[in-house]
C-alpha cells in the first residue's frame, strides 16, 4: 500500500513541477490553442500540450515497474510503447492537424502493435459464473476496437475545462482499487501514478484553465484506461474489469453515443465537432463551469462505486448499474433533448431526418467552394461565387422575417448570414452556417485584404 501512495506522490510532483515549464514553452509559440472555433469561448491563446507532463510521469513509472516486474515485461512494454505511440499521434495532431481518417489509421496501427506484443482480450467470464467464452479469431478485432474506442471517447468529452482530467482521475483511482483487490500491485502503482499526475494537472486545468490536455493528453488517458483494464484481468478473462470500466465510463460513453447519433441522423460527419455535449447543454441552462464539473464528477464517482461493487459482489449489483444508466438516458432525453412523449420524439426525429438531404447538399457545396478557392486567381472572382453558393443552400439577403447568424473564428472578421425564420430551427441554420467556416477562413488567409 505504501508503494501505491509513493507512486501517487511521484506522479503529482512530476505534473506540478513540469506543467508550468510546458506553459512557458507553449507561450513561446509551440502548441497554442487560439480558440479559432465558434464553439470555443476563450479570449486569449491557451497551451494545449498538457499531456506532456502526464506522459513523462507515466513513462518513468512504467520504466520502474518494468525493472521490478520482469516476468510480465511483455505486457508492460506493450503498454509503454502503445502509450508513447498514442500520445505521439495526438501531439502531432495538436501541432499540425492530421484529419480524422489519418488519426484513425494511426490508432489502428497502435492497437495492432500492442496486440502483437501480447496485450489482448482472449476470453470472457462473467463474475461469479463458471463458464468461459473463448474469443478465438475475434480476439484481434475486439481488442483493437477497445483500445481505440476508449481514447476517442475521452477525446470527445475533452471540450470543457477540467472535465476529461477529472473523469480520468476517477477512472485511475477506480482501476487502482481494482488492482489492489486483485493483488496486482504493479497495476495499482501505475494507476496511482496516473491519478497523481492528473491531480497535479488539474491544478492548472481547473476553470479557468491555464493549459489544455490536447488530443495527445486525451488519447494518453483513454489508452491507459483501456490498457489497464486488460492488464488488470486475470489470464485474459476481462468481463469483470471490463464491466467496471464500462459502467464507470457511463457519462462519456453516453455523451459520445448521443453525439454520434445526433451527427449521423443530421447528415454531418461523425467526427464533426459541435457544441451540444452534456457540458454545453448544462452551460446553456445557466449553470456555472464549476457547478457543472462538480456535478459530473459526483455522477462519475457514483458510477465508479457501482462499477466496483460489481466485482465486490460477484456481479450481483450489475442490475443496479444498468438501471442507473437507463435513468441517465431518460434524463438526457427529457432535459437535454426536450423529449416528453413518444410523439415529441417522433416529431423531432422526422424533422431532423427531413433536413438531412439539405445538410448533405450544403456539405457538398462546401467541397465545391474549396475547389473554387484553388481555381480562383483573385478575391473579386471568388467572393461572388461564395455568396451565390450560400444562397443556393437557403441563406437569403437581409429582410424583416429572417434570423441572423455569425460565424466567427478567433479575431477574424465574422461571416454574417441570414436565414428565413419559417424554414427550419435557428440551431439548424447555425450549424449549417458553421459548415462554411473552414473555406471562409481559407479565403481570408489567401486574400487578407
Amino acid at each position: 500500500m505504501i508503494y501505491s501512495f509513493l507512486f501517487l506522490a511521484f506522479g503529482f510532483c512530476i505534473s506540478v513541477l513540469c506543467t508550468p515549464w510546458v506553459i512557458r514553452l507553449s507561450h513561446a509559440g509551440i502548441g497554442l490553442d487560439h480558440g479559432n472555433l465558434p464553439r470555443k469561448k476563450q479570449v486569449t491563446p491557451i497551451p494545449r500540450l498538457g499531456g506532456l507532463p502526464l506522459m513523462l510521469a507515466m513513462s518513468l513509472a512504467l520504466i520502474v515497474i518494468l525493472s521490478f516486474q520482469q516476468e510480465s515485461a511483455p505486457h508492460w512494454f506493450a503498454t509503454l510503447l502503445g502509450s508513447a505511440m498514442m500520445y505521439g499521434l495526438g501531439m502531432w495532431d495538436d501541432l499540425h492537424p492530421l484529419g480524422a481518417r489519418l488519426k484513425l489509421v494511426g490508432q489502428i496501427l497502435t492497437a495492432c502493435t500492442v496486440y502483437a506484443l501480447g496485450l489482448s482480450i482472449e476470453r470472457f467470464s462473467y463474475p461469479g459464473a463458471a463458464g468461459v467464452v473463448e474469443l478465438g479469431s475475434w480476439s484481434l478485432p475486439v481488442t483493437v476496437f477497445w483500445l481505440i474506442a476508449v481514447p476517442n471517447i475521452v477525446n470527445l468529452i475533452d471540450g470543457f475545462d477540467g472535465l476529461a482530467g477529472g473523469l480520468g482521475l476517477c477512472m485511475a483511482i477506480t482501476l487502482a482499487i481494482v488492482g489492489l483487490h486483485n493483488e496486482q500491485f504493479a497495476v495499482a502503482c501505475y494507476a496511482f501514478t496516473m491519478a497523481g499526475a492528473l491531480l497535479g494537472f488539474l491544478v492548472f486545468n481547473f476553470p479557468p484553465a491555464k493549459i489544455y490536455l490536447g488530443d495527445g493528453g486525451a488519447y494518453l488517458i483513454g489508452f491507459t484506461i483501456a490498457a489497464l483494464s486488460l492488464t488488470s484481468s486475470n489470464k485474459g478473462s476481462v468481463a469483470a474489469v471490463l464491466l467496471v470500466t464500462l459502467v464507470a465510463l457511463g457519462v462519456p460513453i453516453l455523451d459520445t453515443t448521443f453525439a454520434l447519433l445526433r451527427r449521423g441522423l443530421r447528415g454531418y460527419p461523425l467526427f464533426h465537432a459541435d457544441d451540444e455535449h452534456f457540458h454545453h447543454r448544462l452551460e446553456g441552462l445557466g449553470f456555472s463551469k464549476r457547478r457543472i464539473l462538480l456535478g459530473l464528477y459526483g455522477l462519475c464517482v457514483t458510477l465508479c462505486l457501482v462499477g466496483l461493487s460489481i466485482i465486490w459482489s460477484q456481479g450481483r449489483t450489475l442490475p443496479i448499474g444498468i438501471c442507473l444508466i437507463f435513468i441517465l438516458v431518460l434524463f438526457i432525453l427529457r432535459y437535454f433533448h426536450l423529449v416528453n412523449t413518444w410523439d415529441d420524439f417522433r416529431r423531432k426525429f422526422d424533422r431532423v431526418v427531413g433536413r438531412r438531404r439539405e445538410v448533405q447538399y450544403a456539405l457538398l457545396q462546401v467541397q465545391v467552394l474549396e475547389l473554387e478557392l484553388d481555381r480562383c486567381a483573385n478575391p473579386e472572382e471568388f467572393w461572388p461565387i461564395f455568396q451565390h453558393t450560400i444562397r443556393r443552400v437557403g441563406f437569403i439577403d437581409p429582410a424583416a422575417e429572417v434570423a441572423c447568424f455569425e460565424v466567427r473564428s478567433g479575431n477574424s472578421q465574422a461571416l454574417v448570414v441570414h436565414a428565413p425564420l419559417h424554414l427550419g430551427h435557428p440551431g439548424e441554420w447555425q450549424r449549417m452556417a458553421d459548415c462554411f467556416r473552414p473555406v471562409y477562413l481559407q479565403a481570408l488567409q489567401k486574400w487578407p485584404a
